[in-house]
């Protein structure tokens, strides 16, 4: 039954701390937000204005008048000056169009960044002039393209471009005074910042102070009422973490905590219930999976093995039909393997051998096989019937679909920390597209998995379990020329699953 406590939830006493704390602070943050960007945006467009303006005062005009007197001494035309790149002397020689171009683009920029006005009338001047030296520039490649003197294109450069009173020098002129204008705002933006920063220290040391006063009695308010029966919880969800879902908790609330230990123990119980059947399914999973894996032996190949061994007996091949049930027997021997999900490479090895050589019988005239496995890697475990699924792969859509006699090769080695086993064959291969289909079936990409890569899909995902994602059975193939499929997985004894 509820008891009638305080009036106030717990939603409503939480509400009251930022709105009675953080309300003073958010007001103080805000404006000194706002002043430090003001005025941070104020030096920063001064500092960017100046920069920009100083750089191109400095380089505009030494540019242009080395890269024109190249052109009259070397009779180039403008193309021929440069990239803006090439440095000759020292100095980096320019196409004077592209040039004057560049700096009217920068011109607009700086029309946009001036905090002084004026500067704005200087920017004027400098396209005004921009305008007369390309004239000026076109004149003088005229001059150039007509073979005129050499010292009728010299006064040209010198009165009209690089002279005393030439453009260049008119066009530095402006860009320093608008440097020094600029330069000049930067006192007026020091003051003001000056006198926001002292604004805003004591609006701070005010808004402190009530914040600490308040912060203080909200605390108090907050261990009685919140901390305590929260630590409480925390102690009960401790216990469960440890694996002890019989732990319950009790809090005389009538807010929101009494709800929330309500649903812990609710959950406690249900999580409970829910670990035993998980525990239950997975070992469940683990014989269902193995009764799989026993299940996916084609059924026909028990009944053409039969098969064979009977037409062995009617021929009177005796000893033929002594291997053949030798290596049906071996075969099934492993693959039950006494319920076990894991043996040693060397009895994966006996297994696939004595299923190839059952094949063999039926396919002597289009299969051969080879089996070539490192024997430091015969006492690793292996998860079962790992190889015979991509054999018989191998076997049915590689070698069988081929004109002519085809091979198996199984090989095995260790790298490093690896273990590599692969399945190749000769046979008809896949295309790009087939191989792209087999891997997201195999792989279970958008739920693609057909029966034909069931068996691969079973195994890859096995191998996973056991060993990680970065491991698996991984295809290659090229179309008429074969198949290549390696398994990759850890040289690490894989224990006993309880």
């Amino acid at each position: 039954m509820k008891k009638h406590g305080k009036s106030l939830t717990l939603n409503k006493r939480i509400a009251l701390i930022p709105c009675s704390v953080f309300l003073p602070m958010l007001l103080v943050v805000v404006y000194l937000a706002v002043t430090l960007i003001r005025s941070a945006d104020a030096y920063s467009a001064i500092t960017e204005s100046v920069m920009y303006a100083n750089f191109y005062s400095k380089e505009f005009k030494e540019r242009m008048d080395y890269s024109m007197y190249l052109a009259v001494i070397g009779s180039k035309t403008t193309e021929e000056l440069g990239d803006g790149k090439t440095t000759i002397n020292g100095v980096v020689t320019v196409d004077p169009y592209k040039y004057i171009e560049e700096l009217s683009d920068v011109c607009d920029e700086l029309s946009d960044m001036a905090t002084a006005s004026i500067n704005r009338k200087k920017i004027i001047q400098v396209n005004n002039s921009l305008k007369s030296l390309k004239k000026c520039v076109t004149e003088l490649e005229r001059m150039i393209t007509d073979n005129v003197s050499y010292d009728e294109k010299m006064d040209y450069l010198d009165e009209n471009i690089r002279g005393r009173s030439g453009l260049t020098t008119v066009i530095q002129g402006a860009l320093q005074e608008y440097v020094y204008n600029e330069t000049k705002n930067f006192d007026q933006a020091k003051d003001e910042l000056r006198l926001k920063t002292r604004n805003a220290v004591e609006m701070t040391i005010i808004a402190l102070c009530i914040t600490a006063v308040i912060a203080i009695g909200l605390s108090i308010l907050a261990v009685r009422s919140v901390t305590r029966p929260i630590k409480k919880l925390c102690s009960q969800t401790r216990k469960v973490a440890k694996g002890d879902f019989t732990a319950k908790t009790k809090i005389e609330t009538v807010d929101e905590i009494s709800v929330l230990t309500d649903s812990f123990n609710d959950m406690t119980a249900e999580i409970g219930v829910l670990v035993d059947n998980i525990k239950k399914q997975e070992k469940n999973l683990r014989i269902t999976e193995s009764r799989l894996m026993q299940a996916q032996i084609n059924p026909h190949f028990l009944y053409n093995t039969l098969d064979a061994i009977i037409w062995l007996a009617e021929e009177r091949k005796t000893d033929d039909v002594v291997s053949m049930v030798n290596s049906l027997s071996e075969f099934f021997r492993t693959t039950l393997s006494k319920g076990k999900d894991y043996i040693t490479v060397k009895e994966e090895k006996s297994h696939v051998e004595s299923y190839l050589e059952i094949q063999q019988y039926r396919y002597q005239d289009i299969m051969d096989y080879e089996i070539d496995i490192a024997e430091e890697i015969y006492p690793y475990m292996i998860p079962k019937l790992t190889l015979q699924p991509l054999v018989e792969n191998a076997l049915y859509h590689g070698i069988k679909n081929k004109r002519g006699k085809g091979t198996i090769r199984i090989t095995g080695w260790k790298e490093g920390e690896r273990i590599y086993l692969k399945v190749s064959d000769n046979g008809i291969g896949m295309s790009e597209q087939a191989l792209d289909k087999l891997r997201r079936s195999m792989y279970g990409i958008n739920g693609e998995v057909d029966e034909s890569g069931f068996g691969l899909a079973n195994v890859n995902q096995r191998l996973q379990y056991y060993y990680g994602e970065e491991y698996g059975v991984f295809f290659e193939s090229e179309e008429n020329a074969g198949t290549e499929a390696t398994v990759i997985i850890r040289a690490k004894n894989i224990a006993p699953l309880s």
